[in-house]
């Protein structure tokens, strides 16, 4: 997902479980983060999957559409698990990192460090929790093209030695996730330290087990 556009959410009704104030199941405002094409490529593996099954069916090929069920309900559920679930969200208690099987809410006054590189990392407690979901950089085509463009646009008067200092910043929601826990740390710091709560997510994890379990027994049935 290299070079994915940003996709930012304003959830005003999201649920967080767990805040740092330690009420569960309140309503607390916040923003999503989440690659811009992850949901739009699990779209597509799913209507690939279900295309080619009608085919199979329509064809009259029972027997192929039996064998390949199996696989393509795994290869379903993995996307789901790795493209569709995943995102990080920033609100007024902390990080929520929602990842294939298992979510992390992640209080500020409990983060030591926020990593943000090829994936956003915070570490906290100790541990480091990766978010899968959150926004990747621009890829270097993405980048290089955009630069090249810009140096056109210009007059041949300006030197590419000095594009640093007529290029605009710009800020992506990598950079708003690491702005949320900075203004957080002043008011962080006057409250006790959260405790970092991490959950399995029983439904994907269950749907995976059969999933898999019905793809062996395909493959040695």
């Amino acid at each position: 997902m290299v070079g994915d556009p940003l996709r930012t959410v304003d959830n005003s009704a999201t649920n967080s479980r767990n805040d740092s104030s330690g009420s569960a199941g309140c309503p607390t405002p916040g923003t999503t983060h989440r690659a811009g094409s992850a949901r739009p490529v699990a779209v597509t593996v799913w209507l690939c999957a279900a295309v080619g099954m009608a085919w199979l069916l329509l064809a009259g090929r029972t027997e192929a559409a039996t064998a390949a069920a199996p696989w393509l309900f795994l290869a379903s559920w993995f996307v789901y698990v790795a493209q569709w679930r995943p995102f990080l969200r920033t609100d007024a208690h902390g990080f929520e990192l929602v990842n294939g099987l298992r979510d992390h809410r992640i209080p500020f006054e409990a983060v030591d460090d926020v990593e943000v590189r090829y994936t956003v990392v915070v570490r906290a407690a100790g541990r480091r929790y990766v978010s899968w979901g959150a926004p990747t950089p621009p890829g270097a085509f993405g980048s290089g093209f955009s630069h090249v463009s810009d140096l056109k646009s210009r007059p041949h008067s300006i030197l590419p030695g000095n594009e640093r200092i007529s290029q605009k910043e710009s800020r992506t929601g990598r950079d708003a996730i690491v702005a949320a826990w900075q203004e957080a740390r002043t008011a962080s710091a006057k409250r006790a330290a959260g405790a970092v709560v991490s959950s399995w997510h029983l439904p994907a994890v269950i749907v995976g087990g059969v999933a898999v379990v019905w793809a062996v027994l395909s493959a040695f049935g």
